[in-house]
């Protein structure tokens, strides 16, 4: 057994946002329940973000009899405090002066555990001159100082054990996430967790559809991260949804296309007015949507793994809404790593369907391994091999 690891029988998750069927099974569950472990799930979204666990619905809830949620940090801090030595602690909450004490209660126990790195997008890098951080640092709010400077203490100062852990996924994955890592922490190189759907999907037998151009929806006027992020959404229903129906109205009566919306994971569309025109609004198919589709079109949706990997051209749109936010950097940065540049759908809309339709294989290559899987990693599902890394702590 390895040195200072007792026998690990439990694996427990560390959840900040609520809890569904999605997350039951991207997070694989049902993997360590078949490999002989007690799995459990502890929620802290009532205290870490109470307006999340307030406001915020699942389109897909599920009752899991060994899920628990902590309304107060005192209860979960006792429960971590009081946890048994037999466990492994899977953690989904970032490492943040909020969640501190979250973290000094588990090395103060000695539990083991890992962080989560391995769904990472690309980063826009500021170089700032002096005169610049000043200006930043006179704008920023007393919790985003706080922030800045936890971020910059090394973890080993405020006495924090480092991860056992470390599960990564393409190349640059680690680069841009404040974890406690160090010497001590092994990096496990896996892959993000659409590419486990990827690798149950690719082996069926499948038809693309012609003319068909699949929408990635990312929910953007109602999206719960910006309730987690205490900020506004980047436009309104009523600003964005028109133009979208405009772009794709262009698209079917100048191309012939038919266009098909692949709704966020978070979206409860049916429980509001129709914003697209009529099309199709399906949720939960996206792989096999990106799939039988012709093309894709998106801003950065994190299901642009899909398109990657099942080869798909795909058309970045934006907005000036968008251009005005934080979104439009991030949106051309993405498209730039495919070799395009957006279309601004408020503008007169003008299409190089060749150049939109060429595929970039070298881009694509290169985005896989930075941001989907590293060249040369092992093809297994992801949580089969972190099911296996744990198992080995206990020879």
């Amino acid at each position: 057994m390895a040195e200072g690891i007792r026998q690990i029988t439990k694996i427990i998750y560390f959840i900040e946002s609520p809890f569904n069927r999605r997350d039951y099974e991207r997070l694989g569950v049902e993997v360590f329940i078949k490999n002989g472990f007690e799995v459990y799930v502890w929620d802290f979204t009532p205290f870490l973000h109470p307006e999340v666990y307030r406001k915020v619905k699942v389109p897909d809830p599920i009752t899991y009899e060994k899920y628990r949620r902590f309304l107060t940090k005192k209860e979960a801090l006792s429960s971590i405090l009081k946890e048994s030595q037999g466990s492994f602690v899977v953690s989904y909450i970032g490492y943040r002066p909020k969640s501190f004490p979250i973290f000094k209660a588990l090395s103060k126990n000695r539990i083991p555990y890992s962080v989560f790195m391995s769904n990472a997008l690309p980063s826009i890098i500021q170089k700032l001159q002096p005169i610049d951080i000043l200006k930043k640092i006179l704008r920023a709010t007393p919790n985003k100082l706080i922030n800045y400077v936890f971020a910059r203490i090394p973890y080993r100062y405020l006495g924090i054990r480092s991860a056992r852990f470390n599960l990564a996924g393409g190349e640059l994955s680690t680069k841009y996430y404040k974890y406690p890592v160090g010497p001590k922490t092994e990096t496990l190189w896996l892959h993000t967790l659409d590419y486990d759907i990827y690798l149950k999907e690719r082996n069926k037998l499948v038809q693309t559809n012609k003319n068909t151009g699949l929408f990635l929806d990312e929910y953007l006027p109602f999206h719960p991260d910006f309730i987690h992020q205490q900020i506004p959404p980047p436009t309104t229903p009523e600003e964005y949804y028109p133009l979208l129906c405009r772009f794709f109205d262009f698209l079917e009566d100048n191309y012939g296309t038919r266009i098909i919306i692949a709704a966020h994971p978070s979206s409860r569309y049916e429980e509001l007015p129709d914003y697209f025109g009529g099309r199709p609004v399906i949720r939960g198919k996206t792989v096999q949507m990106v799939r039988k589709s012709e093309f894709v079109i998106a801003h950065s949706s994190t299901s642009l793994n899909f398109a990657v990997l099942f080869g798909k051209p795909v058309i970045f749109i934006t907005t000036n809404k968008l251009q005005q936010s934080s979104h439009g950097p991030f949106i051309k940065l993405m498209a730039s790593w495919f070799g395009k540049r957006p279309i601004n759908i408020d503008n007169p809309i003008e299409i190089d369907w060749d150049k939109e339709f060429t595929i970039d294989k070298e881009a694509y290559s290169k985005y896989k391994n930075c941001y989907i899987k590293k060249n040369g990693s092992e093809d297994l599902l992801f949580w089969q091999v972190v099911n296996n890394k744990i198992k080995e702590l206990n020879v």
